[in-house]
This record gives C-alpha cells, sequence and structure tokens, in this order.
C-alpha cells in the first residue's frame, strides 16, 4: 500500500514461521526471502518510474518528430545561434572524457586562453550524463535524445512531487504535464536552452525541502545529503535556475515558517542539522565547479549576461491573454507564447483549486509562491498592455537586480518557479475535488470527462498556439569539413568564415567542428568570453581582428560591396592569426561576404588560397605566416581591388570559387 499523499511504498513484514508452522524468530535455511522481495519490489517501482518517463516523453516525441523521422544523427532545429551551441556544449564532455581533458574549460575555442564553461549555459553536467550516447551516435543524435527527456523528465519530477502532497494519482499526472510542457520548458527547449529546459531536479528539491521543514521522517544525514546532492548537480545544470530556487525557497520557506511558527520552532534543531549536512555535502561537490565559476581559466569578472535582465522582462497581460508572439529564428515565423504565458485556463482553474483546498496549508503555500514568483518575473518594467508599462520602484526585482550573482538572472526566468507552484495548487485542487461527496457520486465516465474538461481548459490556450512538430533543419556540412579538416593534425587551429563570436551570433562553425568529432580548434566561439575589462567581450574594439571579422559575417550586401580594409585592421587581423596560432584559414562560400572575407585575408597573408571543396584554404600550417607587405600596402591593394570588382554580387555556382579578387589584392600587394 501506500502512505497516504506521500507516495512511499510501506509494505508489513511477513511473519516468519518455524519448520513445525509455529511462529519463531529462526529464518528458515536458503536464499532470504526479504531480500529477494525487496529486490523484486524494487525492481517494479523502477519499471514503474520508467513507464511514467516514457508516457510524460510522448508528447515531446511528437513536437520533435521531423528530427526523429528525418534522422535524429543528421537533423538539428537549427545549426545556428542557440540550438548550434548546445550541439556544441553535449559534444565537448564526451571528448574531454574520452581524452581526460578539462569537461568545465577548454581551448578548443578561443585559443590559445580558452573557454570557461561553466560561464556560459553549458550544462556540463548532461554532456557527462550523455557521453555514451554522444560517442555511439554523435553530438548530433544525443542533443536531440536531450531536448526529447527534458519535458517528459521534467513532467516526471513533478509527477514525484505531487504524491507527497496528494492521494490521487490523476491529479499528479495533470500536473506533470502541465509543467513539463509548460511555455518555459516547450520554448526553452525550440530554443536550444536545455539547461533551462531541463528541470528535473526542480521539483525533487521541493520534495527534499518538504521532509525538511514539515515531515521530518528521514533522518538529517538523508536529508542533508539528498539537499547537497541536488543543489550540487543543479548547479552543473543551470547556476541560473539554482539561484532562482534559492531566492524563492527563502520566499517560502519564510510563508512557512510564518504560517506555523511554533511547529518551525520545533524542527528548529532538525532543520539546522539537515542544512549542515548539506552545507558539507555541497562543499565537497561544488567546490571546484564554484571556483571555475568565480576564479577559474578565463572566469568572467562582472555581468555575463550583461544588460540582459533589462530587456527580457515579463509582460503582465500574457498571462491571460493568449495571443501569441512571432519571431524568426529558424528561417520561419515559430507561433507560440512567451516563457511566462499562463493563460485563462490556467487561473481559473488554478483559483478553483485554492477555493475547493483552503483548508490545506499547502495549497496557500503554493499559491504565494507562485505569486511572488510572478512579481519577480515582472523585472524593473511591467507591461500591463503591448506598448504600455510601468517602470516602478515598487516591483522587488528593482532592488535585487544589482546584487552580485542575482545580476546575471533573466527575471522572466521566475515563471519556472511560479509554474511548478501552480501545478501544486491544481494537483492540490484535484485532489481535494475528488475527495468531495458529490464528485465520487458521480459515474465513472463522468468523472473521466471532467477531468479531461479540466485538461483541456488548461492545455488548449497554450498549445493552440504551438507548431507542432517544430521545424528543424538538416545538418550540412561544407565540403572542406567533411571531408579535408577529417584528416588534418588533430588540434590545429582553423580560423573559419563564417566567424563565430557571441557578436555575430554565428554558431555553425561549432556545429561543424563538433560533428568532425573536435578534430580541430576554433578561433573564436559563439560562447561567451572575457572582455577588455568587465563583462564579456562583443564585438571588440574598433578595428580588432574579432570586429573585423564580425563586420563580415554580418555584413549586408550593400555594406559588403562598399566595404574599406584599414591598415590598423590589417594588423590587427595578422597579429590575432599568430595569437591564435591558426594552422589554417578556411572561407566557405556562406555568409554574407565571403568573397569579400577571403580578399581581406588575401591581404592579410598575401598570399592567394587554394580553393579545396569549394571553399578558399591557406595552410598555415604548411607554409607559416612570416612578416607580410606593409600593411598600408595590403589595405590600398584591397581597396582598390574592390573598387575595380564588377560581378561580385554573389558567388557563381561552379565547380571552382572567383579567385580574380584574390590574384588582383595579391598580385597589386607585391607589384
Amino acid at each position: 500500500m501506500t502512505g497516504a499523499g506521500r507516495g512511499v511504498w510501506v509494505e508489513a513484514p511477513a511473519a516468519v514461521h518455524a519448520d513445525d508452522g509455529t511462529s519463531g524468530d529462526v529464518p528458515p535455511a536458503g536464499p532470504d526471502p526479504d531480500r529477494r522481495r525487496r529486490l523484486v519490489h524494487g525492481a517494479d517501482r523502477l519499471g514503474v518510474h520508467l513507464a511514467v518517463v516514457g508516457a510524460f516523453t510522448l508528447p515531446a516525441v511528437l513536437l520533435w518528430w521531423n528530427a526523429w523521422s528525418g534522422g535524429a544523427a543528421s537533423t538539428v532545429r537549427c545549426d545556428c545561434l542557440d540550438p548550434g551551441q548546445q550541439i556544441w556544449f553535449i559534444a565537448w564532455p564526451a571528448y574531454a572524457l574520452a581524452h581526460g581533458l578539462d569537461p568545465f574549460s577548454t581551448a578548443w575555442l578561443w585559443p590559445p586562453h580558452g573557454v570557461n564553461l561553466l560561464d556560459n549555459a553549458s550544462a556540463p553536467l548532461v554532456g557527462l550524463v550523455l557521453a555514451p550516447l554522444t560517442w555511439l551516435v554523435g553530438p548530433v543524435a544525443a542533443t536531440t535524445v536531450a531536448l526529447t527527456l527534458a519535458p517528459g523528465l521534467s513532467a516526471w519530477g513533478c509527477w514525484v512531487a505531487c504524491r507527497r502532497f496528494v492521494d490521487w494519482l490523476p491529479a499528479c499526472w495533470v500536473a506533470g504535464f502541465f509543467f513539463g510542457y509548460s511555455p518555459f520548458v516547450v520554448e526553452s527547449v525550440a530554443q536550444g536552452h536545455l539547461s533551462i529546459a531541463l528541470l528535473v531536479l526542480v521539483p525533487l528539491l521541493v520534495v527534499v525541502l518538504h521532509e525538511m521543514f514539515v515531515r521530518r521522517q528521514w533522518s538529517p544525514v538523508r536529508c542533508g545529503v539528498s539537499l547537497g546532492l541536488i543543489a550540487g548537480a543543479q548547479f552543473l545544470i543551470s547556476e541560473e535556475v539554482l539561484t532562482i530556487l534559492v531566492v524563492v525557497g527563502v520566499v517560502g520557506v519564510a510563508v512557512a515558517v510564518v504560517g506555523a511558527p511554533r511547529r518551525a520552532l520545533e524542527g528548529l534543531p532538525y532543520v539546522l542539522r539537515s542544512l549542515g549536512v548539506a552545507a558539507l555535502v555541497a562543499t565537497l561537490v561544488l567546490l571546484g565547479p564554484v571556483w571555475y565559476a568565480l576564479a577559474g581559466p578565463e572566469h568572467i569578472t562582472g555581468p555575463v549576461w550583461s544588460g540582459l535582465h533589462l530587456f527580457i522582462v515579463a509582460q503582465a497581460w500574457e498571462l491571460w491573454s493568449a495571443g501569441p508572439t512571432a519571431t524568426v529564428l529558424f528561417g520561419r515565423a515559430d507561433q507560440g507564447p512567451q516563457v511566462q504565458f499562463v493563460g485563462y485556463g490556467v487561473l481559473l482553474v488554478a483559483g478553483a483549486s485554492v477555493a475547493l483546498a483552503w483548508r490545506r496549508r499547502a495549497v496557500w503555500l503554493m499559491a504565494v509562491v507562485a505569486l511572488a514568483a510572478t512579481v519577480l518575473s515582472w523585472g524593473g518594467i511591467l507591461w500591463l498592455s503591448p506598448g504600455h508599462f510601468v517602470v516602478g520602484a515598487w516591483l522587488p526585482w528593482t532592488h535585487l537586480t544589482n546584487l552580485a550573482v542575482l545580476d546575471d538572472i533573466s527575471a522572466v526566468h521566475f515563471s519556472v518557479a511560479a509554474d511548478l507552484a501552480v501545478a501544486f495548487v491544481v494537483a492540490i485542487g484535484l485532489d481535494a475535488l475528488h475527495r468531495t461527496r458529490p464528485w465520487s457520486r458521480l459515474p465513472s465516465v463522468a468523472r473521466a470527462l471532467g477531468l479531461a474538461g479540466v485538461v483541456a481548459l488548461m492545455a488548449v490556450p497554450v498549445w493552440g498556439f504551438y507548431q507542432v512538430p517544430l521545424s528543424v533543419q538538416a545538418v550540412d556540412l561544407p565540403g572542406w569539413y567533411a571531408t579535408t579538416a577529417r584528416h588534418i593534425p588533430e588540434g590545429s587551429v582553423v580560423t573559419s568564415y563564417p566567424f563565430p563570436s557571441s557578436a555575430a551570433v554565428d554558431s555553425q562553425p561549432l556545429v561543424w567542428q563538433a560533428v568532425d568529432g573536435m578534430r580541430f580548434r576554433l578561433a573564436g566561439g559563439y560562447v561567451k568570453v572575457p572582455g577588455p575589462g568587465t563583462g564579456v567581450l562583443g564585438t571588440g574594439p574598433p578595428g580588432s581582428a574579432t570586429w573585423t571579422l564580425d563586420d563580415l559575417t554580418l555584413a549586408s550586401p550593400s555594406h559588403a560591396r562598399s566595404l574599406v580594409v584599414t591598415p590598423h585592421q590589417i594588423r590587427q587581423l595578422r597579429t590575432a592569426l599568430r595569437s591564435w596560432k591558426t594552422a589554417y584559414i578556411v572561407v566557405v562560400d556562406r555568409g554574407r561576404a565571403p568573397t569579400e572575407a577571403a580578399a581581406v585575408f588575401t591581404a592579410a597573408t598575401g598570399r592567394v588560397p587554394r580553393v579545396v571543396h569549394r571553399a578558399w584554404v591557406w595552410n598555415l600550417h604548411a607554409a607559416p605566416l612570416r612578416k607580410a607587405t606593409d600593411a598600408s600596402t595590403a589595405s590600398q591593394a584591397f581597396d582598390s581591388c574592390r573598387a575595380k570588382a564588377t560581378q561580385l554580387e554573389g558567388i557563381p555556382r561552379r565547380e571552382r570559387l572567383p579567385q580574380s579578387l584574390n590574384r588582383c589584392v595579391a598580385s597589386t600587394m607585391h607589384a
């Protein structure tokens, strides 16, 4: 049988009988039947939980159907922006584990100094857990598996946590589906934000806190170890989500203490012992990772997501407005509500749940937590309607956003705590409904239809605006990366065009690097790295190599046609190529100005590139970069040849790429 509302299986011990048929204390000879029974029971419980995860994952399979049906190993949401970056974040821990490298920092991007991955939304724990799958089927398929499982696992975590508060399992299923497939989770997986989409540990943390402050049936050691391990694991998935949980957890504990001060005082010794153990475990688990994030190699001083909290804010009107927002990021408009959208259906069900379960403290606690998280998600700007907003000093986030650690949180992400609290409210309300006499007297069919109506009322206003299944793209490696790159000396540095950087928002080269098995290092990278002062590197100072390559990557057609390169830019690019220890410069016929980019590299190196598999390639490994022509001469050569060019509107689709501009620049430089 199950413990009331706790989801814990309890079996009465079987009586032990002596050989003469009477009860005795001596067990029979042979295998221990109690041990066998416990093993069978444990296997049964594991099977049940796996089946629950599978059931919760089915809608995600439909969501990603285009990826699975098109070949999970070769199909992605997009090999650009954050979805492309996520593939790299899955690939690196597997490569690092196989080669004995550091999973938390790497020089495979931005050599020679590298990248601090814990200052990025890299979720290294996910990559480490999926390493065997990455080795077996590759990073693209492993990423698809992770993004498919994220909603199902998050829903399962909520299902497990709800069983602490309710007896009626259908209520747990409804809450699980609501949390696992909330706009926050679905929009996050669609954008490739796995670190904030995988929320399986968030509800489990509530289980431990409930045990610590309410039930207190575990030993303080068990409770503290569980809390410390969950906190450590969540840090390695998302530091931001962990910080949000701490802030909201403080609010929830304060409300619980105010609601039951005597019980809180009685349990204070237990809580302090549990927190002490948790602090010790968390310190052992997180000492290294926290050092990496705060003081490790290439750590970022100051806000990593500088200014993000100022323009990504929640909009109060979207709590009840079902109007979707459209963003064009993947070649088509993807319809879906904002991550903080709740919908009038959910608000109605949540309100009715509070009314039905008004005698239960848990429902009021969760309702207050949901309200507090929602207000925090508004940030410092409250949008009342499209085009109308209020900036109020009364908004709590206004007083928190400049604090250390909190300044890296996007306020809208507090929606994750609001969604979980609302899920608990709904589960408790449905459980209270199930206990009412009018409901229990209804025929089974009527009760099933009633529950289906509640689910429809919650789901339709949200899911009616999603694109299901999501659009995907095939991974299309340029010819050089699909062939030659797999045979160059391992660890060689490639400077690519398009140039990957967080300012240029182009992560395609990271995908090519990951699919090629991390064979080469990549100059630059669509990741956060330290800037010259505090904060992160953007485009870099005007005229710097990163500024020039970002400019070429983002160039509009008109800008590319009128491009001017200064001697300072040529000198900076030469210096950067030496600093990066570039072995190959590869300009593929993609991006907005590949012909001009090739000519700029010709001016910087003084050499005409070879054309290999529809790419301009400079092999600096075979012929190292030496002192080239004066930068002023190189700049003048580029400008004069660019002015003479007449047929460079686009790249002709033929076997060999045009070399006329490159030859003109090289010959003019050496004339």
